[in-house]
């Protein structure tokens, strides 16, 4: 027996399937060969409608297998074929986790306020607080809160406003900027992005493995890491200005300018970095910068991702999860003698698996917990009859899913640039109503093309940060 129909080949590309068309020329042959010819081989006739169907199951039957065999390659993999792929790894998927927000605490100095201390948002979600701190002269202290429900719950600015479980002087929390909601369950893009990182855990003293053991913390939602070889500060602190899209430096405090660093400073727009040498070479002179602004002569600070590193040192941003979990993940995989750098330090003692007796040696770990910064969206859409009712809350949620990774693709992070154009997509997939004059985001205007985020800073997204206009 023979038969006409193609068959689906393996080439250096993998698996080729025919197209459909020759299954369908294919079979109406076979069909001709059968029936000793003179078949008409029109598709409304009843041979020709079989032939159709034989050709259509043979092409759905090829596409499962082209589905299967892209599922092996871990940049395709998606749902059970990811998760057995990652099990090679020692990993499973993330479920469910909660909303994390960074709140203000307020009262009187010298108040302390534990792992677990107790707030709620206006609707009623509790909050546990995730690091000690306490209250210094200036009255207040930022505490990062993980809420006790799972999911992508909202948490605007000032919705963290109430003390759940009392703690003598400790009298307001507030949060100033939006929380990271949780998400349901990590998302194909986040899970592999995770699961390349981890390739490095079982290493020792690598940024990528000591970023791969901190990813593995419970709660920890985004990390970043970087590390500064040198045996001085690395970045600069300068005295200049800026006009238009050239840096005027005057003079130099500390450090060596270079190509790349973001430029920092009071009146500076967010996401500046030098992008070429003018007539400095390091120390005073011009270099050219990315966006065009006004500033006035200050001080500024040059340095990779807005932050000067200690000599010698690493610099681990951290957002979510347990301080002293973090501390333990970081301390174990990082090189002896390793200077830190952040704004949170927990003690970290050492047992060494059973080869010490008390008193146990103890070590300060620091790493940096990052500042919210709230991203805002601009869009100008066509009014059309088409547009339904609630197109305004269909096309924030359409933005807000990009920006948390919950509509394919990665979520905005640590450092990471946030461009617009990530964010048509999303907008499309709403349906033929949709038709897009501009998408503009920014910081404390939606202006630009795209917004860089710092290495000491986590984005975050509220609905009412994302303008949508139609006209």
């Amino acid at each position: 027996m023979t038969t006409h129909v193609p068959e689906p080949a393996f080439g250096t590309n993998g698996f080729i399937a025919p197209l459909e068309s020759a299954l369908l020329t294919g079979t109406l042959a076979d069909f001709q060969q059968a029936f000793g010819g003179n078949l008409n081989p029109a598709l409304n006739t009843p041979q020709g409608q079989l032939a159709s169907s034989l050709a259509a199951i043979i092409g759905e039957k090829n596409s499962q297998f082209l589905k299967l065999s892209n599922e092996v390659d871990p940049a395709y993999a998606a749902g059970r074929m990811q998760d057995a792929i990652a099990r090679i790894y020692y990993l499973t998927r993330i479920q469910a986790s909660p909303t994390v927000v960074t709140a203000r605490c307020t009262g009187a100095m010298g108040v302390s306020i534990p792992v677990g201390a107790q707030a709620a948002d206006a609707s009623g979600n509790i909050y546990l607080c995730t690091q000690a701190g306490t209250i210094p002269v200036a009255g207040f202290v930022d505490l990062t809160f993980t809420g006790i429900i799972t999911g992508p719950i909202a948490c605007p600015i000032g919705y963290l406003n109430t003390i759940y479980q009392a703690i003598p002087g400790w009298d307001i929390i507030t949060n100033l900027a939006a929380g990271t909601p949780g998400q349901a369950v990590e998302s194909r893009a986040d899970f592999e992005f995770r699961r390349q990182q981890s390739v490095a855990l079982n290493a020792q003293g690598s940024l990528l493995s000591i970023l791969g053991a901190v990813l593995q913390v419970p709660g920890v939602i985004d990390a970043y890491a970087l590390e500064n070889v040198l045996s001085v500060t690395s970045g600069a602190v300068v005295t200049g200005s800026i006009t238009g899209t050239t840096l005027d430096v005057t003079a130099v405090t500390s450090g060596t300018i270079a190509a790349g660093f973001t430029v920092t400073g009071t009146g500076v727009e967010q996401g500046t970095y030098i992008t070429a040498l003018g007539n400095g070479t390091g120390g005073t002179g011009t270099y050219s910068v990315n966006i065009s602004q006004s500033v006035g002569s200050k001080t500024l600070t040059c340095a990779f991702g807005g932050v000067p590193l200690v000599a010698n040192s690493i610099y681990i941003a951290v957002y979510g999860g347990v301080a002293q979990a973090i501390a333990d993940a970081l301390w174990a995989k990082k090189s002896p003698g390793c200077n830190y750098n952040g704004n949170t330090t927990a003690t970290v003692v050492d047992t060494g698996n059973g080869l010490y007796q008390p008193p146990y040696p103890s070590y300060a770990v620091t790493f940096q917990i990052p500042a919210p910064v709230a991203i805002k969206f601009s869009l100008s859409m066509a009014l059309n009859a088409q547009v339904p009712s609630d197109a305004i809350a269909q096309v924030r949620a359409a933005i807000l899913a990009t920006f948390n990774g919950t509509g394919g693709g990665q979520r905005a992070r640590i450092g990471g640039n946030i461009f617009h154009s990530s964010y048509y997509a999303g907008v499309f997939a709403l349906g033929a109503w949709v038709q897009i004059f501009e998408i503009q985001v920014g910081v404390a205007t939606a202006n630009r093309d795209s917004v860089l985020v710092q290495i000491n800073q986590v984005p975050t997204l509220a609905l009412t940060d994302i303008a949508v206009v139609f006209s």
